[in-house]
C-alpha cells in the first residue's frame, strides 16, 4: 500500500502529464485549423496566359481538406471583366466569402486587390489566435512582408501556393512550404481536352484530313501551346485506346494515315462534353 505522499505524488505527476498532453492536442488542432487567402486574379490570368487552362477549385479545396481543418476561403478578385467574371458561380461552389475588388475609379486594379487581401490578412491574424496555418495563393513578391511577418513575428505556418514560372523567388524563400500549380495531372488533363475538341471540330469538316503531326500542329496552335506536350500527349492518348490511327483514302490512288477518336473511351472517361 502506498503512503499518502508518494500517493499524492504519482497523482500530482499524473495530472501533469495529463496538462502537457492536452497542451500537445490544443497546439496540433491548432496547427491544422487553417485560413485561407486567394489572389484569383493572379490564379485565373497566369493559368489562361500560361497554361490555356481554368482553375480546378473544387479539386483544390477538396486536397486542402485533406491536410487541415479549414475554417474559411477568402477570394480576392475584380470580376467585373467576362471571362473572370464566369468563374463567380464556380467559385461560390467552394466558398460564401468572395471579396469584389473592383471600381468604378480604379486605376490600377490589381494593385487594389492586393492591398485587399493584405489588408484582411493582417486584420484575421490578430483577431484569430486559434489558426495556426495560414494558406496565401498569390505568386506576387508584394506579399513577402506579411508572409515574413506571419511566419516570424506570429509564429504561423504559411503555406504559399503559386503557378510554375510566375512565381516570386522572394516570396519563395519566407513561407514555410510552397506548392506550385498546375501539377502533372492537371497540365495532362488539359492537354487532353484540347485534342478531343480539335478532334470533334475536324470531324464535321469534310476539308480537314486529320495527320498525326497536322493534329498536333492545329492544337498547339489553337492554344498557343508547346508542340511537344501536345504530341506526349497525343501518343499517351493512342496508348490507352482513346485515339487510334487509320487508312484515310482521298482518291483512288492516294491514301494517308489519320487519327480518329474512339468516342464511347472518351466520354466514359469525361473528357468530351457534348454541350
Amino acid at each position: 500500500v502506498q503512503s499518502i505522499p508518494a500517493l499524492c505524488k504519482r497523482i500530482f505527476y499524473f495530472a501533469q502529464r495529463r496538462v502537457y498532453l492536452l497542451k500537445i492536442f490544443r497546439s496540433l488542432a491548432r496547427s491544422k485549423r487553417a485560413m485561407v487567402f486567394v489572389d484569383y486574379e493572379y490564379w485565373f490570368y497566369s493559368y489562361k496566359n500560361k497554361y490555356n487552362l481554368r482553375p480546378d477549385t473544387a479539386a483544390w479545396r477538396a486536397e486542402l481538406e485533406k491536410q487541415f481543418d479549414i475554417e474559411d476561403i477568402m477570394i480576392f478578385a475584380d470580376f467585373s471583366s467576362p471571362g473572370i467574371g464566369e468563374e463567380l458561380a464556380k467559385l461560390r461552389n467552394i466558398t460564401n466569402t468572395i471579396i469584389e475588388t473592383g471600381t468604378a475609379t480604379q486605376y490600377r486594379k490589381k494593385d487594389m486587390t492586393d492591398f485587399v487581401m493584405l489588408d484582411y490578412i493582417y486584420q484575421n491574424v490578430t483577431s484569430r489566435n486559434d489558426v495556426g496555418t495560414y494558406i496565401i495563393f498569390t505568386g506576387d513578391g508584394h506579399f513577402q512582408s506579411v508572409v515574413k511577418y506571419l511566419v516570424q513575428k506570429r509564429h504561423k505556418k504559411v503555406v504559399v501556393y503559386g503557378v510554375t514560372d510566375t512565381f516570386s523567388k522572394r516570396l519563395q524563400g519566407v513561407a514555410s512550404d510552397i506548392r506550385l500549380l498546375p501539377d502533372e495531372e492537371e497540365l495532362s488533363n488539359s492537354y487532353m481536352r484540347m485534342i478531343v475538341r480539335n478532334l470533334a471540330h475536324v470531324e464535321a469538316k469534310a476539308n480537314i484530313i486529320p495527320t498525326f503531326w497536322g493534329t498536333i500542329e492545329a492544337v498547339s496552335k489553337r492554344n498557343n501551346v508547346p508542340d511537344d506536350r501536345v504530341k506526349a500527349t497525343l501518343l499517351r492518348m493512342m496508348a490507352n485506346g482513346y485515339v487510334f490511327q487509320k487508312d484515310f483514302s482521298i482518291n483512288s490512288s492516294k491514301q494517308v494515315r489519320i487519327v480518329a477518336a474512339d468516342w464511347k473511351k472518351i466520354k466514359a472517361a469525361g473528357l468530351y462534353d457534348e454541350g
